[in-house]
């Protein structure tokens, strides 16, 4: 009994030993509270194959790391040169494997650049650098294209642009053909494509949005060399200004008819709208929300169909021939049919003052087929109004929007703009209710001036104020190659000058079918800032 006591006691004091042995050792695998944070990334410590190395002729990569990582986003990140098909990835704590699903090329010289993708465990450090280089052959290409993308309309550094070297032929095309290398640009718009073989090649850069390394031009930015090819036999510069380069033919996507109207949904935005003239034939019609066309019935016979073309310009300034079949849907037996008042919408709006530059824009939701001009007056004082002659206002093409000229517009400080009731009938016989806004002049000396032009260049410019706290377009002005603002008001602001090589009026975008350019955009270094009663009258720029 008592040995048998003594032999439990034993067992419980060696277990007790055991326990806090184990105890030690388990603490001992921890980091002591309070130590100091983890701030170095991974590093490679081995890989197969090794870094440059020669004659590899295998289908599987490895890399080990001195910590424990995680991966992240690696069908993003990780950008193989050329490319290598599918592979299947495994991860290990230190470390991870690419299995290849096919062979590589002989006589290649492959690059495996991880970029962000490896991160460490503990603080999420991310691997600087971490990339492999490797031959196929006897010899690693050395010769390497580095640069800068930006954006050409903004003038800024793009981030994470695919820039792409493809094998030179006279039929490729960018959205038809994947680049054979390729890399992509860092936060200050650098890149740099290395290890690539002597050789005649095409180089381009757009962002790649759908990661497909094709070019999708309805939505991708895009530059490119204008030359056939590029002739590679030592590294060299190249950089890019990218800007949308929308090839997307304009499209009808939706028709809605009603009993009164037919609207057209486009695919794209609209600038100009016509008719082919027909001599039987007198539509109303209007764009509305710059994208959409609508036409009204009137006096038309419902059960017709009108076969008419619309001349069209899209919002790229590409023209269009459209044939249109136009169907308006008959009124059913309990449709009555209804009539609304007509808004009235005048600009600049209420509370803005009116600049020496400014005339008056009174918009109306649909065409107008009938207006008094007797209705409109502009009160000066008590008792006091003046009545515009019928020069001082215009129509727009589709007579939904009156400019009252600003020559017209009275000499004083302070004046109102009083619409009569019924000054405007719509095409449908709706008409306006009063309307009544209250304007005033500024004060010339709140505004700036800004003056200056472009050096050693010929040819017509158009010359652009920018805000920079929203990026609109705040005055514009073209001009053989100087330019006046006399009317500025006080703010920050970047000069951009689009050189308008066909002077027609507007940026044309180029198209990367023909290899064809947009036209230059060139911008003052920096930003402007103009205060009230101010004259900056030498802003020159020069074109790049």
């Amino acid at each position: 009994m008592f040995n048998s006591l003594k032999r439990a006691l034993a067992i419980l004091f060696v277990g007790l030993i055991a326990s806090n042995l184990l105890l030690q050792s388990c603490a001992q695998m921890a980091s002591p509270p309070g130590g100091k944070k983890d701030t170095l990334a991974p590093k490679i410590v081995s890989s197969s194959p090794l870094h440059k190395s020669k004659n590899f002729k295998g289908k599987k990569i490895e890399l080990s790391f001195n910590e424990y990582i995680t991966v992240r986003n690696l069908n993003q990140e990780l950008l193989i040169t050329p490319n290598v098909g599918t592979y299947e990835t495994k991860l290990r704590p230190t470390g991870l494997s690419l299995l290849l699903d096919s062979a590589l090329k002989e006589n290649t010289t492959y690059t495996f650049n991880f970029r962000n993708a490896i991160e460490d465990m503990s603080e999420r450090n991310i691997g600087k650098n971490i990339k492999l280089v490797f031959s196929t052959s006897e010899n690693i290409d050395s010769l390497s294209i580095q640069g800068k993308v930006k954006s050409l309309q903004l003038n800024k550094a793009v981030e994470n642009v695919l820039v792409g070297l493809y094998p030179y032929t006279d039929t490729l095309r960018i959205d038809k053909t994947k680049p054979y290398y390729f890399t992509k640009t860092d936060t200050s718009g650098l890149y740099v494509l290395e290890n690539i073989a002597a050789g005649k090649y095409y180089m381009a850069a757009f962002q790649d949005l759908n990661n497909n390394l094709l070019y999708n031009s309805s939505k991708e930015p895009v530059d490119f060399i204008t030359e056939s090819f590029l002739n590679l036999t030592k590294s060299t510069k190249q950089d890019f200004a990218i800007a949308l380069q929308n090839q997307d033919p304009l499209k009808i996507s939706k028709t809605t008819s009603t009993a009164k109207t037919v609207l057209y949904d486009f695919s794209r935005g609209i600038k100009e709208f016509s008719l082919e003239k027909d001599p039987k034939l007198n539509l109303a019609f209007q764009i509305e929300n710059n994208r959409s066309l609508r036409f009204y019935a009137q006096q038309l016979e419902k059960k017709d169909t009108l076969f008419v073309t619309a001349i069209l310009k899209d919002s790229l300034n590409r023209p269009y021939k459209i044939p249109l079949k136009i169907k308006f849907r008959e009124l059913a037996t309990k449709e009555k049919a209804s009539k609304s008042t007509l808004p009235v919408t005048v600009l600049p709006a209420a509370g803005k003052y009116l600049s020496p530059e400014d005339s008056l824009l009174i918009l109306l939701p649909k065409p107008v087929i009938g207006w008094d001009s007797k209705r409109i007056q502009f009160v000066t004082g008590p008792d006091e109004f003046i009545l515009l002659p019928d020069e001082a206002y215009a129509w727009n093409n589709v007579s939904n929007t009156l400019r009252i000229n600003k020559a017209y517009l009275p000499m004083r400080e302070k004046f109102d703009l009083s619409i009569a009731k019924g000054a405007f009938v719509g095409i449908e016989s709706d008409t306006s209710e009063a309307y009544k806004q209250n304007y005033q002049f500024q004060d010339l000396e709140q505004y700036g001036i800004m003056e200056g032009g472009i050096k050693g260049a010929t040819g017509r410019f158009i010359f652009q104020l920018i805000l920079t706290t929203n990026g609109q377009i705040a005055y514009e002005q073209a001009s053989t190659g100087r330019f006046s603002f006399p009317h500025v008001e006080p703010g920050t602001y970047t000069v951009r000058v689009i050189h308008d090589k066909n002077e027609n009026g507007y940026w044309d975008i180029g198209n990367f079918m023909t290899k064809t350019k947009p036209e230059p955009i060139y911008y003052l270094p920096g930003k402007i800032k103009l205060k009230a009663n101010f004259q900056l009258t030498d802003l020159w720029i020069s074109p790049e």
